[in-house]
């Protein structure tokens, strides 16, 4: 008698803690890497500072880590222009940056997961891909100027 008890105890704790999760899981807000530029061509990610030539590498490993770490990756990338007078060429080589990061990561996430180049998965794959992870394939990045 004391294990059926002790078996329904556990099990409707199961239910609810599941329950819970998935709960959990669907009011979680929108994960946006941030990345601000001011007009002196400073590149802040988070809280990070980052050179211009570090800026792929960085994003490719803020991906890659978050993937390797949850299976998920951020939502989306935001470009900030600190300032409204920084110059378009920072900007121009902070997009490219940018770009040359989610490169990376794709190339990375592919070979974790299919052992091939993206582009040599079967188009099925690609599109996958395409919908699982998003934030690899976005392009426009900028928003408004934001005051601190």
């Amino acid at each position: 008698m004391f294990r059926f008890i002790l078996i329904v105890a556990l099990s409707i704790t199961c239910i609810k803690s599941s329950a819970g999760l998935s709960a959990i899981k669907e009011s979680k807000a929108e994960k946006i890497l941030l990345v601000t530029v001011s007009e002196t061509g400073l590149i802040t990610v988070g809280k990070d500072m980052v050179s211009s030539d570090d800026l792929a590498r960085y994003i490719q490993e803020r991906l890659f880590k978050s993937y390797m770490g949850t299976g998920l990756m951020h939502n989306k990338i935001t470009l900030v222009k600190e300032e409204p007078h920084t110059p378009d060429v920072v900007i121009e080589v902070v997009m490219k940056e940018i770009k040359a990061g989610q490169k990376r990561a794709l190339t990375e996430l592919c070979l974790q997961k299919h052992k091939k180049l993206f582009d040599n998965l079967n188009s099925r794959q690609q599109e996958k891909l395409r919908k699982q992870f998003p934030v690899l394939f976005q392009e426009p990045f900028i928003t408004d100027n934001v005051t601190r």
